[in-house]
């Protein structure tokens, strides 16, 4: 069973790539969420909904395969990046810049960690391994609507 979960917190075993997972992670959100909003479905009502079922599961599975490999926070896991890059491409415009912008920005939120992205990933066991990504995504979120606004 830990390794269903490890292979899901993984992201199809993206997270076990050497070097940057959390970027990788980042990076394979974006044809998936297009696809997504492009052939499943744009309504973002039940895109949020599929997204706080993968949070949910995140959760619950980051818990369980820190847990299993003793460490709060493992590298492998991200699932996190997979919502919350997610979130910040969440109804913006399909525009590649729009799209580019969000990818940066989260990138840059999830390592900076800005005030209370940072303390939330204190938060215990799976809670506090997707919370900080759930912020910056939500951040990013807001500053692509505000920049897609007024362009």
């Amino acid at each position: 069973m830990i390794q269903v979960l490890r292979g899901f917190t993984s992201v199809g075993y993206i997270g076990l790539i050497p070097g940057a997972p959390g970027t990788y992670g980042s990076l394979v959100t974006l044809p998936i969420a297009y696809f997504w909003s492009t052939m499943v479905t744009d309504n973002p009502i039940i895109t949020m909904g599929f997204i706080a079922v993968l949070t949910l599961m995140g959760v619950y599975a980051s818990n369980k395969v820190g847990e299993s490999l003793g460490i709060e926070d493992p590298g492998e896991i991200v699932i996190d990046e997979l919502v919350g890059q997610w979130i910040a491409v969440l109804a913006i415009p399909s525009h590649w810049g729009f799209w580019f912008g969000a990818f940066i920005l989260f990138r840059i939120f999830d390592i900076w960690k800005p005030g209370p992205i940072d303390k939330s990933q204190h938060l215990p066991g799976g809670l506090g391994v997707m919370m900080d990504d759930i912020l910056a995504g939500i951040l990013v979120l807001i500053i692509i609507q505000g920049v897609a606004a007024f362009i």
